[in-house]
């Protein structure tokens, strides 16, 4: 039974370049999507480290909530945040925030990181926490605070991550969900309870971590009355909540943005030799289940362009790439050389000419380079999830892309012909539907049994088949090919 009440739910999506506020309001089954507000923000050089400007990010949440207010004549009825995952603050015991939160690209961590592994090491770290490890993950951070400033032991009282420290300073209690603690490296495989092993070798006292809780619950109230709810904290648990699945069923997915999250969706952690193996990480869904995926550098190739080239026009390059010839060759996207900031064009020309003695002629190429690159590597990590989930997943059940992929008229489609299969695009705004969505079932407004028929009735699906692609799939598996034979030598 799904509920006829009316009800506003304002999802605080918060990215690494904006904060933006979109409602969705939810009358007779259907949930319509608006955004109304957003300001730009972005990670700060503070005397050589690089950090986020919180009070900015709590500002754009505050005037968010009072255009959402101006816009509705009254108070929403809840409201839910989500962002990327890793990053957090550190509290004191006054609750005031030491310091501010450091970002995932800052260097620190690069200095200590072998520091941790000798102390666990990364395959015992995985089988503690099911989470593949990284250097950008919340544990090497943390130790690497440490490190740097053995006294934190002392003055730090509480440790939150980014949506739940949003959460607590608009009114929430200090705790964490489930979901975005998964993504920490700290937490027990399906986020049940923070990993003693782990946390005893980082070093990192069991008293600063905070309460886990489930997710699509009420964590609590603003000052102004409005409903708190914990929506599954990471921005790719919210968008993978937008699919709409059931907790039985077993389907790859996208989610694309700056980064992309290549996954299956699966019942519970998967945690043997295969997966390992594979390199992929268990991290919670809002609904209490594992996405279990790996994590590609995805548009933020692309968005370092549009930053050298000064051009926003996302769209004029898409068009543009797709009248240009193809260069023939692909990139690895998640090669160090493009973790940085900088000059993007000027990298990605190295890399092909290191690799393949060509480089591409013009913005429009380089834009056709991303887009298949990442199609390949998409196709290359989705047949590594098959080959470990096995008979679990239908190996001719589509892939479904979610995201800000899902407004690009190439990818998709390059995509379904990489990984010769079909791909249903969702819509571009998973994260906030996702985290709308879980609002209302904490609520009691939607009932969890019917989110995938509400979600029907309020999104239009895309098919798009192999066929449908400008490239020839031989084409992209000659590309996959090369790259395979360029990089291993």
């Amino acid at each position: 039974m799904m509920s006829t009440d009316e009800h506003h739910a304002l999802a605080l999506d918060l990215g690494s370049s904006s904060v933006r506020a979109v409602l969705g309001s939810y009358r007779q089954g259907v949930i319509s999507t608006e955004e109304v507000f957003r300001l730009r923000h972005q990670a700060v050089d503070d005397h050589g480290t690089l950090t986020w400007d919180l009070e900015r990010i709590m500002d754009g949440a505050r005037r968010s909530i009072v255009e959402v207010t101006e816009r509705l004549g009254r108070l929403p009825d809840s409201i839910g945040i989500d962002a990327w995952g890793v990053d957090y603050g550190l509290l004191d015991v006054r609750g005031e925030l030491l310091r501010a939160p450091r970002a995932y690209r800052d260097g620190r961590m690069a200095r200590w990181a072998a520091d941790l592994d000798r102390a666990i090491s990364p395959e015992a770290a995985w089988r503690e926490t099911g989470i593949l490890s990284q250097q950008i993950n919340t544990v090497y951070q943390l130790y690497a605070d440490l490190r740097q400033e053995p006294d934190l032991v002392d003055r730090v009282d509480r440790f939150l991550p980014l949506p739940d420290l949003v959460a607590h300073l608009l009114g929430a209690p200090a705790e964490a969900g489930r979901a975005i603690a998964s993504t920490t490296g700290l937490a027990s495989p399906g986020a049940r309870h923070w990993a003693p092993r782990v946390l005893e070798a980082t070093g990192i006292p069991e008293r600063w971590m905070p309460p886990l809780v489930d997710d699509a619950t009420v964590a609590g109230t603003t000052p102004e009355g409005i409903t708190i709810v914990r929506p599954g904290g990471h921005d790719t648990a919210c968008a993978v909540h937008a699919l709409g699945l059931r907790g039985d069923e077993t389907r790859l997915f996208i989610s694309s943005g700056s980064w992309s999250l290549i996954g299956a969706v699966v019942p519970h952690p998967v945690l043997d030799e295969a997966a390992l193996r594979a390199g992929l990480t268990n991290e919670v869904r809002t609904d209490g289940g594992i996405r279990l995926l790996r994590n590609l550098t995805g548009f933020w190739l692309l968005q370092e362009c549009q930053r050298s080239w000064d051009e926003p026009d996302t769209a004029a390059l898409v068009k543009a790439a797709g009248e240009r010839a193809s260069l023939g060759v692909v990139i690895d996207p998640d090669d160090e050389l493009f973790a940085a900031p900088g000059d993007m064009p000027a990298k990605i020309a190295r890399w092909c000419r290191v690799h393949y003695a060509v480089e591409p002629e013009g913005p429009a190429q380089t834009v056709r380079l991303i887009l298949e690159s990442l199609a390949c590597a998409h196709a290359s990590y989705a047949q590594g999830l098959q080959d470990v989930v096995g008979d679990l997943l239908d190996p001719a059940s589509p892939i479904h892309l979610v995201g800000g992929g899902a407004r690009n008229s190439l990818l998709p489609a390059m995509t379904a012909a990489a990984c010769n299969r079909r791909v249903v695009v969702g819509t571009p705004e998973a994260s906030a539907l996702g985290n709308i969505l879980a609002q209302l079932e904490a609520t009691g407004v939607v009932e969890s049994a019917s989110r995938g028929e509400v979600l029907r009735r309020s999104v239009r699906l895309v098919d798009v088949e192999p066929s449908d692609s400008i490239v020839d799939p031989s084409a992209l598996d000659a590309m996959r090919e090369r790259l395979l034979n360029a990089t291993t030598g």
